[in-house]
């Protein structure tokens, strides 16, 4: 395969996309997606993305801004930043993890569809059937013919749902296998921590990667090379949506990446790489991209060293990325199939067609280039936010942002509080200059126990030489002031102090059943963020996983007419009072007549439900159905010969 090289066009291109300060028409990839990331990083920039991450960040941190700690410092006293944000934070987040990760479960589930995709010609089957059936009846009416038809259909829908409910269990095992290998439980929980935190969190995958892993084949271990699905949790500070753009699907994405050089020259001579690319980015240690983002190991993204900082990492402008790093831009978009064609990329028929593509680029080169694998050409990242904004990726606010003047009158009150008690710590002293000796003027600046102190008498006449005062404290005033902040908190965040374990209830909550109700209600007040989860990223994150899987797994046994079901918000509603429900309906059940009706094996299907709620080892106690019908037949058996003994006698 050959590859175009860089031109002087390119060169032409990049000065024109910093001199105009807007889009040029550009004839090449490398132009394209560098034009394309200029206009996000643009547009992020003018309207105050980056700074709200940043102050999003600072107030979890409990960091002042930087004119505001200009402020404190120029007046004086306590600089202490009474730091609730982080509170709310970790509680959001505690809260979400225990809805999203419950411990042996899993937040998402497969089913069959409720009218299973039919195979070919299962129609004509029935008609045929039918056909020959009355053929060998005569005299049969419409009425009974168009009775055996129907029910041959439903014996054909039944027996293809219980198919697919066979295939939606070896798929869903087969996903379980594939999550956990690929990390989305890793990458989940790091994205519940910046929607905790962020304006926007963003989860990206299923990445599909080849990897080196253990294979055991013939007794013995070898290494072989295996695609797999993997997921991660992208930076904020690192994701450039085109400009505009609603969601991840609109528009284009752009996300900086960092690179090792020796794992990236391993991907010369791989499908879709550019070798001479990859060898000319390696030999000339990047060129610079345009928009503030270098290619060099020293470039740094706008807040990057100051988000370094507030992570405790060794960052500076000066030391900039260590020398085998080397940063790219990730792009997911539509590109013209002529570019396309001009960097060598195979199966383009349509030159005018727009097709959509993952290309990495470089300093100035494209090293890699490929056709987006979704069929229906969806990019892997999914965004969501504590509020959402329906037009715009980067959501309304964040926690943070949402109980930001709440944290503001904390503040406030408590520096205040901390000034107060400083200045009413001990007696003030008033000394009359004019009644001390020249010479013991210098010393009264400085008070000890049993300090004499000599003045003139002479001039002390109706006067007092020195006086002792106490300044009054509002301790309990600003205490009140802060409690009444810290409170509204509450509302701003719909997080209140009782989910994450305050004790210091009153009123409704110092009752059980009152306390519950509570807890329902901030349930019902926190259900819409759960549910935006559950929509905008459990739920198509799976279906991705799942769609490669149908397209491009060979196990024909795996494959059925499922839909993903997002269990998040279920499980907040109602995991306890299903459970509870279900216990109920195992001992109402539990009688002959009710056993009669629903069988062995819908017992055994009760008990696992039930025990799966309890995280009890299901397979260790409820036996299979296979092996159930196993002890059916073996009971049978036994019984058979002393029923034909009975019938002897």
């Amino acid at each position: 395969m050959e590859f175009a090289t860089n031109t002087e066009l390119e060169d032409r291109e990049r000065a024109a996309i910093g001199a105009q300060g807007r889009r040029p028409v550009v004839s090449s990839l490398a132009g394209y997606v560098r034009n394309a990331f200029d206009e996000a990083e643009r547009h992020r920039q003018d309207n105050g993305v980056t700074e709200r991450i940043l102050r999003s960040r600072h107030m979890k941190s409990g960091i002042y801004e930087a004119n505001k700690a200009q402020a404190i410092a120029e007046r004086g006293g306590s600089s202490l930043f009474f730091n609730i944000t982080e509170t709310k934070c970790e509680a959001f987040v505690a809260w979400a993890e225990s809805v999203f990760a419950p411990a042996g479960d899993r937040p998402w589930d497969c089913q069959p569809t409720p009218i299973p995709n039919l195979p070919d010609g299962v129609a004509q089957n029935v008609f045929d059937l039918t056909v020959t059936r009355f053929s060998e009846v005569p005299g049969a009416t419409p009425e009974e013919v168009r009775q055996f038809a129907l029910d041959l259909y439903d014996q054909t829908i039944n027996l293809s749902f219980e198919q697919a409910r066979e295939a939606c269990e070896r798929m869903v095992r087969k996903m379980e296998d594939q999550t956990a290998e690929g990390g989305f439980a890793d990458a989940f929980a790091q994205f519940l921590e910046d929607m905790g935190t962020y304006p926007t969190a963003i989860l990206k995958g299923p990445v599909f990667v080849r990897k080196q892993r253990l294979a055991h084949e013939n007794g013995s271990i070898g290494v072989k090379n295996e695609v797999i699905p993997t997921w991660e949790c992208v930076d904020p500070f690192r994701f450039y949506p085109g400009p505009n753009a609603r969601h991840a699907n609109e528009a284009y994405v752009c996300e900086v990446v960092d690179y090792d050089a020796r794992s990236l020259s391993e991907m010369r001579g791989v499908e879709s790489w550019n070798t001479a690319a990859i060898e000319r980015v390696l030999s000339a240690s990047c060129t610079a991209l345009s928009g503030g983002v270098s290619g060099n190991p020293g470039a740094f993204l706008t807040g990057e060293s100051e988000k370094a900082v507030m992570e405790n990492r060794v960052i500076s402008q000066n030391e900039g990325l260590p020398d085998s790093t080397l940063r790219a831009i990730e792009f997911w978009g539509s590109v013209p199939g002529t570019m396309l064609q001009s960097w060598g990329m195979q199966g383009i028929e349509d030159p005018h067609k727009y097709y959509e593509v993952n290309c990495v680029l470089i300093g100035a080169e494209v090293v890699r280039a490929v056709l987006n694998p979704d069929p229906l050409g969806r990019r892997p990242y999914y965004t969501c936010s504590f509020l959402m904004n329906k037009n715009s990726v980067w959501g309304l606010k964040s926690i943070p942002e949402k109980m930001a003047d709440c944290q503001e009158g904390v503040n406030g009150a408590m520096r205040n509080l901390l000034n107060n008690l400083g200045m009413a710590s001990g007696p003030m002293v008033a000394v009359d200059i004019d009644a001390i000796p020249p010479e013991h003027v210098p010393t009264v600046t400085r008070i000890w126990p049993w300090k004499v102190w000599p003045f003139r008498g002479g001039k002390t006449q109706q006067r007092e030489p020195v006086r002792f005062f106490q300044p009054n404290t509002n301790a309990a005033e600003l205490l009140q002031v802060a409690e009444y902040f810290e409170n509204k908190g509450d509302d701003r965040t719909l997080i209140p102090r009782y989910v994450y374990g305050d004790n210091d209830l009153s009123g409704a909550g110092a009752t059980a059943s009152g306390l519950s109700m509570m807890m329902n209600a901030s349930n019902r007040g926190i259900q819409r963020v759960f549910k935006n989860i559950d929509r905008y990223v459990m739920k198509p994150a799976i279906e991705r996983l799942y769609t490669w899987n149908m397209v491009y797994l060979d196990d024909a046994s795996l494959k059925g007419d499922l839909q993903i079901v997002p269990r998040g918000i279920l499980a907040l509603l109602v995991r306890e009072q299903v459970q509870l429900r279900r216990q109920e309906f195992l001992s109402a059940t539990n009688n002959p007549t009710d056993l009669q009706i629903i069988g062995i094996e819908g017992r055994a299907t009760l008990l696992r439900e039930i025990a799966s709620g309890l995280d009890i080892p299901v397979d260790k106690i409820v036996p299979s159905e296979d092996e159930l019908r196993r002890r059916a037949e073996t009971q049978l058996a036994a019984q058979a010969p002393n029923d034909t003994e009975s019938d002897r006698e």
